[in-house]
């Protein structure tokens, strides 16, 4: 039977040093003062790697950190190789992931365990810190130590360089947010679990994330959810001495302090085919080098993945309730690839189309697998236009994701590669109308054309761009967004401007996006 808590250490010490309320950090002194733990899973801060490691450690006097560590460790790999060390209890405090995992392994090696968890969000790996670092623009070499919880509630981040100074930043400002909310460093495994807490655990413990605590708190409090028969002793007993002060409360409190991850997480299972997706954007090597290059760049990331990836993921849910049957219907039964083979010229496998979807003469076009149209896209092959015959080709290649209101007019051909990213608004076209003859409307005088385009691999191609006739993007380049292409763009390339000027190109020697000169 689950019950809850809100609580602070007595230790006024103890309270104002850690995350929130110090619940943990008195639960780790306790224990050991009462012989009943001889080891813990701790943490240290690796000077020269510049980052978290873990540790054990067999008294509360070894205990060096008390507050929350947003970096992912190898715990399990750990604790396996320093089984020896352990001699018969040890306390753990992990992610719910891993609670199932160190019990099943300590029960095997004759062991016994208290284990608390945190209420988790997703974690974000070290790559993360360290990209906190250079957007701070401090050098690994001048960092002495970082906290990033602690001192007082809710506090920042605090960074300690080996000069003696002291950087603060408030812990969810910019550039954190952007950093931990891009999911760019976010293990695998946090995009499709579901526990914000574990009930395998003996306690588990958070922040209450309440307008009520927020504003009259500032030293902090803890909110915690006991599981077990040896989680209640272990409050009770702490209370009884005085230890810590606590109140029992309602569970509707944390389902509201904790209600955007519990919503999210209740969401995973409707949400693969969109995780799915970001993994799959984000493994690309190129695309994610650019994304994880600076603020601005991730922050385009996000709203990429807002704006365009989810969309397409929130197909697949809503033909569920047979809003997309006739379109979509079962991928495995092809339902949706023969229902529109009938009409286009060539559609590949796991095909998406969101709604108002324009396609003028669908025989001309060709998909490949896994491609994705925003909804209100115009593709306008034309065939005939003043008595003039044509022959256009509109081609997208497999792993392509083209957004919202974008627009292909071809009267030539129009290649698009593979795992090419379109923002919103981009407009591609082989051809425009003539205007010599002054005698006739624009609109009566013959289309005029340079020559079909091509787009080649991994491209991207920014918010409202425009690709003119005869154009040819090499692969992995980069259009900024408003950018006018009027010319070729060589391989690895970034372009910007009315009319596009390449700005930046990838050094393959230096491994980095270099100004063009």
């Amino acid at each position: 039977m689950t019950t809850t808590f809100i609580g602070y250490a007595n230790d006024k010490q103890i309270r104002y040093s850690s995350s929130s309320g110090g619940i943990i950090t008195a639960i780790i002194k306790y224990l050991f003062e009462a012989k009943r733990i001889d080891s813990f899973l701790g943490c240290t801060f690796n000077v020269e790697k510049c980052c978290y490691e873990p540790t054990l450690i067999h008294s509360y006097a070894d205990y060096e950190l008390a507050g929350s560590v947003y970096q992912e460790m190898d715990l399990i790999p750990f604790v396996k190789e320093h089984l020896a060390e352990i001699k018969k209890t040890i306390l753990v405090v992990c992610s719910p992931c891993l609670v199932k995992a160190f019990r099943n392994i300590l029960k095997k090696n004759g062991l016994e365990a208290v284990i608390i968890d945190y209420f988790c969000s997703g974690q974000t790996t070290i790559e993360g810190t360290y990209c906190y670092y250079r957007f701070m623009n401090i050098a690994k070499k001048d960092m002495l130590n970082i906290r990033y919880r602690g001192n007082g509630w809710p506090n920042g981040i605090e960074i300690t360089l080996r000069s003696g100074e002291m950087i603060r930043r408030a812990n969810y400002s910019e550039p954190w947010s952007t950093i931990h909310g891009s999911e760019l460093f976010r293990p695998k495994r946090c995009f499709y679990c579901k526990n914000v807490e574990s009930e395998h655990a003996d306690i588990s413990v958070g922040d209450p994330w309440l307008k009520e605590y927020i504003d009259t708190d500032t030293i902090g409090s803890s909110l915690f959810l006991v599981h077990s028969a040896l989680g209640q002793s272990i409050v009770q007993e702490m209370s009884s001495n005085n230890k810590i002060v606590v109140k029992s409360v309602d569970y509707e409190l944390f389902e509201k302090s904790q209600r955007p991850s519990l919503r999210r997480k209740s969401m995973v299972s409707d949400m693969k085919s969109y995780y799915d997706l970001v993994i799959k954007i984000i493994n690309i090597k190129s695309y994610s080098k650019w994304a994880k290059k600076n603020r601005k760049n991730m922050k385009r990331h996000i709203w990429i993945m807002n704006h365009i990836v989810r969309p397409y993921s929130s197909m697949k849910k809503m033909s569920k309730f047979g809003i997309f049957k006739k379109i979509v219907g079962k991928i495995k039964s092809g339902g949706a690839r023969i229902y529109w083979k009938k009409k286009i010229g060539s559609i590949g496998e796991n095909w998406y189309k969101g709604e108002h979807v324009t396609m003028q003469n669908p025989h001309c076009l060709f998909f490949g697998n896994n491609v994705g149209i925003g909804k209100y896209t115009y593709f306008m092959p034309c065939c005939n236009f003043l008595g003039t015959e044509y022959h256009p080709k509109i081609t997208v290649g497999d792993g392509t994701w083209i957004g919202i209101r974008n627009s292909f007019a071809a009267i030539h051909g129009i290649t698009i590669g593979k795992n090419v990213l379109f923002a919103g608004y981009v407009h591609v076209t082989d051809h425009s109308h003539g205007y010599e003859d002054i005698t006739k409307p624009i609109s009566k005088q013959p289309l005029i054309s340079k020559g079909p385009v091509v787009i080649e691999d991994n491209c991207w191609l920014g918010f409202n761009s425009e690709i003119l006739s005869g154009v040819h993007i090499g692969r992995n380049s980069v259009v900024a967004a408003h950018a006018v292409v009027t010319k070729d763009i060589p391989p690895y390339s970034i372009v910007a401007g009315n009319p596009a000027r390449i700005v930046k190109q990838y050094n393959f020697e230096t491994h980095e996006w270099e100004k063009y000169k």
